[in-house]
């Protein structure tokens, strides 16, 4: 039986630099959780039993404080497993079929044809297909004069359903629409979403891997090809670049392959085990944890080279827009579906599984600093005893080395040459998009159901003035002045809360108020109305 073989991304030379920085990197953060963990850092807020109330606030401090640098050390500790796979030519005689999906109204009719022309001219013979949500007339002459076969699900009710396998307004349920009629007719049905275009050699470059018969799946990196667009769109595009580099070539020779829904190819037989896509807001990544937790133990491949050129979202509302689909959903399964799937997967996909959910629970970590804060300056509630000096002196060395650490780790990017630097737009957004995690836990918490909405792509990512989308960050920046004014009064000033709250505030503010006047003045420009929106 042939099986996918793995060739290690790094080198003699570049293990030994790994193991020393990693090793120095272990070596900082035990040097400082050392000095954190300690029990005189407990504050001394009440007395008997109330006590209890210190160790609790000194608990959630260190959550605050730790979820980056576990994070960090998550991903230090998954690249020593990069790997890439073997090229396997492609088999003769496949029946593949080659899939985008379509709405009318959110995406361009230009973007639609070019796309689906590079989908057609792709190599080794395929069906073309694009699945209309729209059944619209312009979207079937494009495919008439294309050779594209056309299908929409529109008016048929059986195929729109509120929930479950054919849910209406879900990419997984469009997919598995079609899926009931002509999944019999393929082996291999390869999708991406229809901003993507393909590579000539897409096809050649990744079914070869279907020569061994464990690979339910085979997924490759989501690469931005509107960088220059704006500085969103930059930001956006380099914090998928560690993603789709160290991570998921770690993540690959750990034996597991995250499936990402922008594309991927999948094996027919192994989608009919779990009934095709789980109609989600993030229908890729339960997908996935089914198919490893299905008793055929099914594998995968992650093929790292940049076969697909997408786009990226290019304005605030399509970014937050884009990261509350993700963040919901990411929380909604670690609460709803993983505990049960967790049951059948195997140790490694349920660690590996775990910690990429903690990333979006970001937002509750930076809100509840809020709190605590705001706590502190009205109160003089502490959650810690600690002054300043000393958390600078250990904890600012430990952010050097992991940014040095990270620098050296771009080598592993899909296209270093391009994918290297301090990626500082990347870094801003990070800041900017912490409240919109925030509310997509609230929205899962609640119980509220957050439709599938496309990431606007060109002329359709308007730029206009929308406060609301900034509405939290400004509750946030004022929450932590106000409370440093009242802290002030109230003689409750010490100086790493003090530091912090400053922090908080020119962060929030900025984006609230600077953000939103450069876009008004950008509007104004092109006459443009204010129409106000918002993510949620």
């Amino acid at each position: 039986m042939l099986k996918v073989s793995k060739i290690s991304e790094m080198s003699t030379k570049e293990s030994l630099v790994y193991y020393l920085f990693l090793t120095g990197g272990l070596v900082l953060t035990i040097a400082w959780g050392t000095w954190w963990f300690q029990f005189d850092h407990v504050a001394s807020n009440f007395r008997g039993y109330a006590r209890a109330v210190d160790y609790f606030l000194f608990i959630v401090l260190s959550y605050i404080v730790w979820h980056h640098l576990i994070m960090e050390v998550f991903g230090w500790v998954m690249a020593a497993h990069m790997k890439r796979p073997q090229y396997m030519p492609p088999p003769a005689g496949m029946k593949v079929a080659y899939l985008t999906a379509f709405v009318p109204g959110s995406e361009p009719y230009s973007l639609l044809e070019k796309t689906l022309e590079a989908m057609v001219a792709v190599e080794y013979p395929h069906d073309t297909w694009l699945l209309d949500e729209g059944n619209d007339d312009a979207a079937k002459e494009i495919c008439a004069r294309l050779g594209v076969r056309h299908y929409s699900r529109k008016g048929k009710e059986e195929f729109n359903t509120p929930f479950g396998r054919f849910a209406h307004k879900t990419k997984g349920g469009n997919y598995n629409s079609w899926l009931h009629h002509y999944l019999k007719d393929y082996d291999v049905v390869a999708q991406h979403d229809m901003d993507f275009i393909p590579k000539p050699y897409f096809l050649t470059r990744t079914l070869g891997y279907f020569r061994d018969p464990a690979v339910a799946f085979i997924g490759t990196p989501q690469v931005y090809g509107n960088e220059s667009e704006s500085w969103i769109t930059r930001g956006a595009s380099q914090q998928t670049y560690s993603f789709y580099g160290p991570l998921q070539k770690g993540f690959f020779g750990n034996d597991m392959t995250l499936l990402i829904g922008a594309n991927h190819i999948f094996r027919t037989r192994a989608y009919e085990d779990i009934e095709g896509y789980t109609a989600h807001i993030t229908e890729d990544m339960l997908t996935g944890m089914k198919l490893y937790a299905h008793e055929s133990r099914w594998e995968s491949v992650y093929v790292p080279e940049a076969l697909l050129i997408g786009e990226g979202p290019g304005t605030w509302q399509a970014y937050f827009a884009q990261q509350m689909r993700w963040a919901y959903g990411c929380m909604d399964i670690a609460f709803r579906h993983a505990p049960n799937l967790f049951k059948s997967m195997r140790v490694r996909h349920i660690c590996n599984y775990f910690f990429l959910m903690q990333f979006y629970f970001a937002g509750v970590a930076q809100a509840v600093g809020v709190l605590l804060l705001v706590l502190y300056f009205i109160f003089g509630i502490t959650p810690a005893s600690m002054t300043l000096f000393p958390v600078l002196v250990l904890y600012a060395p430990l952010l050097v080395y992991q940014l040095l650490f990270n620098l050296w780790l771009q080598r592993f990017n899909i296209i270093p040459e391009t994918e290297r630097g301090l990626l500082l737009e990347g870094r801003l957004l990070l800041l900017a998009v912490w409240p919109v995690y925030f509310l997509a836990f609230i929205g899962v918490v609640r119980g509220k159901r957050l439709t599938y909405v496309v990431t606007p792509k060109r002329k359709n990512q308007l730029s206009i003035y929308q406060p609301q989308l900034f509405l939290v960050h400004a509750l946030l920046g004022v929450a932590t002045l106000l409370g440093m004014g009242i802290g002030y009064l109230n003689g409750n000033f010490a100086g790493p809360m003090v530091f912090w709250a400053t922090l908080n505030t020119v962060f929030m503010l900025y984006f609230a108020l600077a953000e939103t006047i450069l876009v008004m003045y950008a509007d104004a420009r092109k006459g443009k109305l204010p129409t106000p929106s918002t993510v949620i």
